[in-house]
C-alpha cells in the first residue's frame, strides 16, 4: 500500500502554506501570494480551480474549514494571515469574506475548528492564542514566552496550543490546566488522534504522540533529517508529516512507513483526505495529491514528469547530515535491491553525489536527486574565461540562439540578474523574471552566501537543530521562508542611524501669522477666540534659542489645537510641533488630565482615524491634520521627558499605525508616519526588549512591501537596520519578514539613498 502521485494543482504564485481537506474531492489552500484557492475533483486524478479568495492584504499562513450550523448550513472557511485578520469564507458566495474577526496583534499562523462548527481557536505570532465561540472572542490564551505556531481542539472541547518556547498548554474555560514538555524545539503543528491521544511535531526533527491523561510522552518518532511543519491523520490513523527535508512521511503504529519525496525543499502543509489520499503543499507554490488507489494514479506522462523532476532536483547537504564522501559507495550499489520500500541512499558517481530511492513495486532505484554542496564536489562550468557553479541558456527570443546566464551560489540572485540583462541589452524590467529563474534553477542551494555559520532561531533565539548535523560546523536553511536567501551586495561594517529623527525646520512667523489669521475668523463666542494677549504670547515665541515656554501659553496653544474647526488646526498643530522639539513642558503639562499623546490624539484624531480598519479614505483635512500629529509625536523624541511619554504609550501609538499606509495617499503623510517608526525603533534600541523591537518590526515589514514612497522606504529600511544590529530576535525575524523586500530595493529603490541603505542592511542581515 504505496502512496503515488494522484495529481498536481497549479495555480499559486508562491509558497502554499496551509491546505484543508474537505471529503475526498474538496481542497482549499493559502499561500504567500496573498489567496486562498477552492480545489474539486474533476476526475480520479484531476482537480480544478474552483473559485480564488480574495480579502487578505498580506501573506496567508493558516486556514481551515468549519462545519456547517444552522446559520451556515454549507459551513465556512477560516483563512488567517499576517495581515493580523481571520477571514470567515461562506461557500455559497466567494466574491468577499462573509465577515473578518480581529484582535490578534500579529501573523496568524494556526486555526482550528471544533466538530460542531461553533468554536474557532486561532494562534499568533502576539503569543497569544484566541477562543471565538459563534464568532466572538470569549478567551484569549496568554502564557506562552514566544510565538503560538499551532492549535488544535481535543475531543472533549479543551483546547491545545504549541509555541516556540517548545511547550505544548492545555487549556479548559479559559484557564491552563496543564503542559507537554519533551520537544527541544520551536512545536509547530498539532494533530487530533484517536482514544485522547494528539501527535506533535517540532523544529528538533521529532513527531512525538502524547495522551491527555499523562503529561509522559507515549513514542517519539524520528526520521526527518530537519524541521518538521505539519502533521496530519489518514481516515485508518497513520499520522502523517511534512517538513524542511522535501519529505512527506507516513507513520504507521509508531514505525515510518513511506517516504514521498517532492522536488521542493519545504513541505509547509498536509492534509489527509477523506478517501485515504494525502495532500501537501510546498514552497514551489504546487499543491499535490497522493494516492494508494491505483484508479487514481496520474497519468504516465505526470508521473514521469514529476519522477524527473525529482531526478534533477538539487539537494542541499545542509538537510541531509554530514556527508563524507570518501565513504560513499559507488555505482556498484545500485545493483544491490534495497532493504525496503522507499529506502534512500547516497553513491558517490565520479565527482558527483547523487540520492536514489528504492521502489519495492519496480524492484528499481529511481534517481530523486543530487547532493549540490556535499564535501568533496566540484562542478564548474566555464564562461568568459571564469568559472561558474552554473551557466544556464535563457531563450529570449524565437529562431535565436540562447544567452548564456552565468551564475556562482555565493552570488546574489538580483546583482546576477541585473548584470545579464546590463550585458545583453535588455530592458531592467525583466529584473524579477530573471531572479526568479534563478532562484527556481537553484532550488535547494543556499544563495548569496559563503557564510556556513549557524544561524539562531528568529523566536527562541537558540541555535537550530537539524538532526544528524554537527554543531557549529554547516548553516542550515530558513524555517519560515524555505532554506534560500538572498544576499545584497553592500558594506558589512554596517551601522544603523542611532539618533532621533527630528524635524525641526519651520518658519514661526509665517505659522503664527496663519494662526492670527484664522483666530480672527472664530466666532467670538469666548470659547474657543484666543485673545489678544494669548495671541501676543504665541507670536513671541523665539525658536532661535532655547524655548521659553509658560503653561498658559502651552495651555492657549492647545486650545486652538483641539477646539477649533478642524479644517483650521494645523497651524497650531505646526507650532505644538516645533514646541515638542524644543521644549520638555509638553510633556509634563496635563490639560483636564490628558498629557501630550491624548491631546495629539483628540486633536487630530490620530487613534481614530488611522486605527478604523473599516474606513477606507481620509479627507484632505484629516490628511493634514494628521500628518502634523505624526510629526509632532515624533518630535517629542528630542526631549529625554518627551521620548519617555511617547515610549509609555508606545502599544496605543502602534495599533494606529499598523496599516495607516493603507488609508493614506499624501507623500508628506507616508514620510511622517514613516518616521515615527523609526524613532520608535531608536527608542525600542534603547529602552525595550526583543520582544517590543518585533511588535515595530513586524508592522514596519508590512508598511514597507506596500509603499513606492521613497522617503517612507528610507525610514523603513533603517528601522530594519536599528532593530537587527540591537536585537538578535529582530535579525533573524527580519529575514522573514522582509528579507526579499530589502534586496530588491537594493535594485529598485526609488531613490539612491535607498539603494545603499538597503543593500547595507540587507548585507547586514545576511552575515
Amino acid at each position: 500500500m504505496t502512496f503515488k502521485l494522484s495529481a498536481e494543482l497549479n495555480g499559486h504564485m508562491s509558497d502554499v502554506r496551509g491546505l484543508v481537506a474537505q471529503g475526498g474531492d474538496i481542497l482549499v489552500s493559502v499561500s504567500r501570494d496573498k489567496t486562498g484557492r477552492i480545489w474539486k475533483r474533476a476526475g480520479p486524478n484531476d482537480f480544478v480551480e474552483d473559485s480564488v479568495l480574495l480579502g487578505h492584504t498580506g501573506y496567508v499562513n493558516s486556514v481551515t474549514a468549519i462545519p456547517p450550523t444552522a446559520e451556515y448550513p454549507s459551513g465556512l472557511v477560516a483563512t488567517g494571515g499576517t495581515d493580523k485578520t481571520i477571514c470567515l469564507w461562506d461557500p455559497t458566495d466567494l466574491s468577499q469574506p462573509t465577515f473578518k474577526l480581529t484582535g490578534h496583534t500579529d501573523n496568524v499562523c494556526a486555526l482550528a475548528a471544533s466538530s460542531d462548527g461553533r468554536v474557532l481557536v486561532s494562534g499568533s505570532w502576539d503569543k497569544t492564542a484566541k477562543v471565538w465561540i459563534d464568532g466572538v472572542c470569549k478567551y484569549t490564551l496568554g502564557g506562552h514566552q514566544h510565538a503560538v505556531w499551532c492549535v488544535l481542539i481535543m475531543e472533549d472541547g479543551s483546547v491545545l496550543t504549541g509555541s516556540a518556547d517548545k511547550i505544548i498548554r492545555r487549556w479548559e474555560g479559559g484557564e491552563l490546566k496543564g503542559t507537554f514538555e519533551g520537544h527541544t524545539d520551536c512545536v509547530r503543528a498539532l494533530a487530533l488522534l484517536p482514544g485522547g491521544r494528539f501527535a506533535s511535531a517540532a523544529n528538533d526533527g521529532s513527531v512525538r504522540v502524547w495522551s491527555l491523561g499523562s503529561a509522559k510522552c507515549q513514542a517519539e518518532l524520528y526520521g526527518h533529517t530537519s524541521f518538521v511543519y505539519t502533521l496530519s491523520v489518514l481516515p485508518d490513523g497513520a499520522i502523517v508529516s511534512g517538513g524542511e527535508d522535501r519529505s512527506v512521511r507516513v507513520w504507521r503504529e509508531n514505525e515510518l512507513a513511506q517516504i514521498i519525496l517532492l522536488p521542493s525543499m519545504s513541505v509547509w502543509t498536509v492534509a489527509a483526505l477523506g478517501n485515504g489520499d494525502i495532500a501537501c503543499g510546498a514552497s514551489d507554490g504546487v499543491v499535490r495529491v497522493f494516492s494508494t488507489e491505483k484508479v487514481r494514479l496520474a497519468t504516465p506522462n505526470t508521473l514521469a514528469t514529476f519522477e524527473q523532476a525529482n531526478a534533477s532536483f538539487a539537494v542541499s547537504k545542509k538537510t541531509m547530515g554530514d556527508i563524507d564522501t570518501s565513504k560513499l559507495p559507488g555505482p556498484e550499489r545500485l545493483e544491490r535491491p534495497g532493504s525496503k520500500d522507499q529506502q534512500v541512499i547516497m553513491v558517490k558517481s565520479g565527482l558527483t553525489v547523487e540520492a536514489y530511492q528504492w521502489d519495492q513495486g519496480k524492484q528499481s532505484w529511481a534517481k530523486v536527486g543530487e547532493v549540490v554542496d556535499a564535501v568533496g564536489q566540484s562542478q564548474k562550468q566555464v564562461f568568459g574565461g571564469k568559472e561558474y557553479d552554473y551557466v544556464f541558456d535563457v531563450d529570449i527570443q524565437e529562431g535565436m540562439p540562447p544567452l548564456k546566464l552565468p551564475f556562482n551560489v555565493t552570488e546574489n540572485p538580483y546583482g546576477a540578474a541585473q548584470k545579464f540583462l546590463e550585458r545583453n541589452g535588455i530592458n531592467l524590467d525583466h529584473l524579477d523574471t530573471v531572479a526568479n529563474f534563478i532562484i527556481k534553477n537553484t532550488d535547494g542551494v543556499q544563495l548569496g552566501s559563503g557564510d556556513e555559520s549557524v544561524s539562531a532561531d528568529p523566536f527562541t533565539g537558540g541555535n537550530r537543530y537539524v538532526p544528524g548535523q554537527s554543531t557549529g560546523s554547516t548553516g542550515v536553511p530558513d524555517p519560515f521562508t524555505g532554506g534560500s536567501r538572498y544576499v545584497p551586495v553592500g558594506s558589512a561594517a554596517y551601522e544603523p542611524p542611532s539618533e532621533y529623527v527630528i524635524n525641526s525646520q519651520g518658519n514661526p512667523a509665517g505659522i503664527t501669522k496663519k494662526l492670527a489669521e484664522f483666530n480672527a475668523a472664530i466666532a467670538d463666542d469666548g470659547a474657543h477666540r484666543l485673545d489678544d494677549e494669548q495671541m501676543q504670547a504665541l507670536q513671541k515665541l523665539d525658536f532661535a534659542g532655547p524655548l521659553v515656554l509658560t503653561d498658559d501659553v502651552y495651555a492657549a496653544l492647545l486650545k486652538s489645537a483641539m477646539q477649533w474647526p478642524k479644517d483650521k488646526r494645523f497651524p497650531s498643530l505646526d507650532l505644538l510641533r516645533l514646541v515638542a522639539a524644543a521644549s520638555p513642558l509638553p510633556a509634563t503639562h496635563l490639560v483636564s488630565g490628558k498629557g501630550f499623546v491624548e491631546c495629539i490624539g483628540e486633536a487630530t484624531e490620530f487613534f481614530e482615524l488611522l486605527g478604523d480598519e473599516g474606513r477606507k479614505g481620509l479627507t484632505k483635512p484629516e490628511e493634514v491634520n494628521l500628518m502634523m500629529g505624526a510629526r509632532a509625536l515624533a518630535n517629542a523624541f528630542a526631549t529625554p521627558a518627551g521620548a519617555d511619554l511617547v515610549w509609555q504609550s508606545r502599544k496605543q501609538v502602534l495599533r494606529a499605525l499598523d496599516g495607516s499606509w493603507i488609508k493614506a495617499v499624501n507623500p508628506n503623510l507616508l514620510t511622517a508616519l514613516s518616521n515615527l517608526y523609526l524613532n520608535l525603533a531608536i527608542a525600542a534600541s534603547r529602552k525595550g526588549d526583543d520582544d517590543e523591537g518585533l511588535s515595530i518590526l513586524s508592522a514596519a515589514s508590512r508598511f514597507l512591501s506596500c509603499t513606492s514612497n521613497a522617503d517612507a522606504q528610507l525610514r523603513l529600511v533603517n528601522v530594519f537596520g536599528v532593530l537587527s544590529h540591537k536585537f538578535q530576535l529582530c535579525k533573524d525575524s527580519a529575514r522573514v519578514l522582509g528579507d526579499e523586500t530589502i534586496v530588491i530595493l537594493g535594485f529598485q529603490g526609488k531613490s539612491d539613498a535607498v539603494k545603499r541603505a538597503a543593500k547595507d542592511v540587507g548585507t547586514f542581515l545576511s552575515s
